[in-house]
């Protein structure tokens, strides 16, 4: 879906000679700058058609592991993902990937609040082939296929994941434990929108190792995923059980015999909401992720605190400015002054009751 840009927003930039721009057509807002108060946006494709934009607030990284049954603190069941998807869609939540969130390249349409969807350990559940006739096709209760079918009964929910594989772990954790499929299934998941991250070379604990360890696992990992997909960069880390190295700067680059990386993102393990990309917070190489499940800081608890707080990123539909209430300019990195329209919602106060009279 494009973005719209069917409505403007009083800010701190205008000048008093915007005051004085015309009515647009029927439902859609006035450009106003000397306006006390941001109207909230109608744009009719939304479940909740009343919006004001925040791009300062809280993003949800979605961390899943297995996916099968039975239901775990780390494996999903099928049937659950789908009710999780579901429920981010009835929400208007929409999804983006970790570079987009990374690059703070968000293109998602006014009101809607981005996501990004993550699998680690790259097991048989989140990407299989069974067999049909004598060809190959996926699996329809694994993570692909239930995305691939998701996204075909709704358009206008572009599903995209980024997946940390394992290229040399144990064979069931081993690039999605279907050894005759390893490269039909990474080149498929490429060409069709998805990500490739590393896990390391086998899910080493990078805190245990020495430099030149931590380089060579981050190293290996680049030269055997190449072997697949050749001269692929994979731009994005995600800690085996959340442990940073003891140098931190070689989760992000580094060499090993010759073999670079370079990772732009760095993910953490754990329950917690990212900030925006937009916010001061926020650092790409310790990014927050929600766990997925059944337990207490899961992604439908953390959903449910940020829309009744209104705590969570809402789009305003425009690549090019980032807006959010006034109350939160001390939030806001600086720099993206230059880069963006800054748009500053003016949030109105209580009206002073009359005193009562006897």
């Amino acid at each position: 879906m494009t973005r719209t840009n069917a409505f403007f927003l009083a800010t701190a930039f205008f000048t008093a000679s915007c005051s004085q721009q015309a009515e647009r057509k029927a439902g859609q807002t006035r450009l106003a700058a000397d306006t006390p108060a941001v109207e909230t946006i109608k744009t009719a494709n939304l479940k909740n058609k009343d919006f004001t934009p925040n791009e300062l607030g809280k993003v949800m990284v979605l961390e899943y592991h297995l996916i099968g049954t039975p239901e775990d603190r780390w494996r999903r069941t099928p049937d659950n993902f789908r009710k999780d998807l579901q429920m981010l869609y009835d929400n208007d939540y929409y999804p983006v990937s970790v570079h987009a969130i990374t690059t703070g390249q968000l293109d998602v349409p006014a009101g809607k609040t981005p996501f990004a969807l993550t699998f680690d350990d790259s097991s048989a559940g989140q990407f299989r082939f069974i067999e049909k006739n004598g060809k190959p096709e996926i699996d329809p209760d694994c993570a692909v296929g239930i995305m691939e079918s998701f996204k075909k009964k709704h358009r206008d929910f572009p599903l995209t994941a980024t997946f940390y594989v394992l290229p040399a772990i144990k064979p069931s954790l081993r690039l999605f434990a279907q050894p005759e499929y390893k490269k039909q299934k990474l080149e498929w998941l490429v060409k069709n929108g998805y990500e490739i991250g590393s896990h390391t070379w086998y899910h080493a604990q990078l805190s245990k190792l020495s430099d030149e360890g931590v380089q060579q696992h981050l190293a290996m990992f680049i030269k055997e995923i190449r072997e697949f997909l050749p001269g692929y960069d994979a731009k994005s880390l995600a800690l085996p059980l959340g442990m940073h190295a003891k140098n931190r700067k070689l989760e992000s680059q580094g060499s090993f015999e010759g073999i670079t990386y370079k990772h732009e993102s760095v993910m953490l393990v754990g329950s917690v909401s990212s900030v925006s990309p937009y916010d001061i917070k926020f650092n790409p190489l310790a990014i927050q992720r929600v766990q997925a499940g059944e337990h207490s800081e899961n992604p439908e608890n953390f959903m449910k605190n940020h829309i009744k707080n209104k705590t969570r990123f809402v789009s305003d539909g425009n690549l090019k400015t980032i807006t959010a209430p006034e109350s939160m300019k001390q939030h806001l990195k600086p720099g993206l002054e230059k880069k963006y329209t800054i748009r500053w919602i003016k949030e109105e106060q209580p009206a002073a009751q009359a005193p009562k009279t006897s």
